[in-house]
């Protein structure tokens, strides 16, 4: 048995429960969840804006020790500290071939179905299934993953700030760096700087970047932005793209990252793309559409990409994210702004909703 916090009705307080975790089968682990982010997803499922499959564990970004290995597991053992990946990948497909593996179809199911690939779940109430958020439920004290979902990091790495490396991190940091492709000398704007946001303007800051305007509506996100490597700011508003034009020569910025998810945000974004650049859409949800696309994109041979994840490729990525924490270009201490028992877990979702500072952390 295990404590879990249970999303069974959209909008309500999330239930703490005592649950059955099944043992991993093979190509499974048991990890012992020491710290767990709450990401803007939890909270659309939370509130109904997302749907989902109900029950449900919610919690896809967390950091915990491993427990216990299934049967034809390599590379992890008991005792191991390991960030959860929401997008393992297969290793052998067209796409993760070619590099590409965070469009991999293995983890659609995990994602859609918010099951284990195979379309079960490790969890259950009173004999009765589970889900688990993402294939993983990090809102769960204990939780059994796909081995490729567990990346070993050193023992030494602080949970609160390695569980953020399991989705804010890497899909900032690889939005900025990998999907926008930014490089030395480049100006950059990120739109929205919460958990994602900030780490798209960290990405830019260590990948060289000269200019780099942090765009949002509260004040202190804004501070933080620039502690972690804006070199503008500025409150959002109907005006940004004028504002940005002015920073960057009138051209508009290099690579453009937008993180809010508004309709009014992504038509900024690729507003304020200079002509040839590249907008890179990371919060943009159902139903966001882009207008004059003829203008703003064929005609001004804009680049609009979609980025799921950092385009990240994580066995590759989190050690690499991990050594930029250590040689202290990549801060993640900072981006942990509030902590909560894992009593309080709806204390930190209603955080996460109102918008405050950059990441609230549940830890054991």
């Amino acid at each position: 048995m295990t404590q879990a916090a249970i999303l069974t009705t959209p909008g309500e307080p999330l239930s703490i429960r005592d649950i059955d975790v099944a043992v991993p089968g093979p190509g499974e682990v048991a990890v012992d969840v020491q710290a767990t982010g709450v990401c803007h997803s939890d909270v659309g499922v939370f509130s109904g804006e997302l749907p989902a499959p109900l029950p449900l564990v919610l919690g896809h970004e967390g950091a915990g020790i491993v427990a216990d290995v299934g049967e034809g597991v390599d590379g992890l053992a008991v005792g191991d500290h390991v960030v959860l990946s929401w997008l393992p990948s297969c290793g052998t497909c067209y796409f993760c071939e070619r590099g590409e593996s965070h469009l991999c179809g293995r983890p659609r199911t995990m994602l859609g179905a918010h099951t284990m690939p195979d379309g079960s779940t490790r969890m259950s109430l009173d004999g009765d299934p589970v889900r688990q958020f993402c294939g993983l439920g990090s809102f769960a004290q204990r939780t059994v993953v796909p081995a490729g979902a567990a990346i070993p990091i050193a023992a030494d790495i602080p949970m609160s700030s390695a569980a953020l490396l399991g989705c804010g991190v890497l899909t900032g940091f690889g939005a900025a760096v990998n999907t926008g492709g930014v490089r030395v000398g480049d100006s950059v704007a990120v739109i929205g700087c919460g958990g994602v946001g900030l780490n798209a303007i960290q990405g830019a800051r260590i990948a060289g970047a000269t200019t780099i305007v942090a765009i949002d509506m509260h004040p202190e996100r804004l501070a933080l932005a620039a502690k972690l490597g804006a070199t503008q700011t500025i409150t959002a508003g109907d005006d940004v793209v004028r504002q940005v034009q002015k920073l960057t020569g009138r051209r508009g910025a290099d690579v453009v990252v937008e993180v809010a998810g508004r309709p009014a945000t992504v038509q900024q974004a690729v507003a304020m793309a200079r002509r040839g650049g590249t907008a890179v859409l990371v919060g943009a949800a159902p139903g966001v559409g882009i207008d004059e696309v003829f203008n703003n994109v064929v005609m001004a041979g804009k680049v609009v990409k979609g980025c799921l994840y950092g385009s990240a490729h994580i066995k590759r990525d989190i050690p690499r994210l991990v050594d930029l924490y250590r040689s202290g270009s990549l801060m993640l201490d900072e981006l942990v702004t509030e902590t909560f028992g894992f009593d309080a877990i709806n204390d930190a979702v209603n955080y996460c909703a109102g918008e405050n500072g950059a990441r609230a952390v549940v830890v054991r």
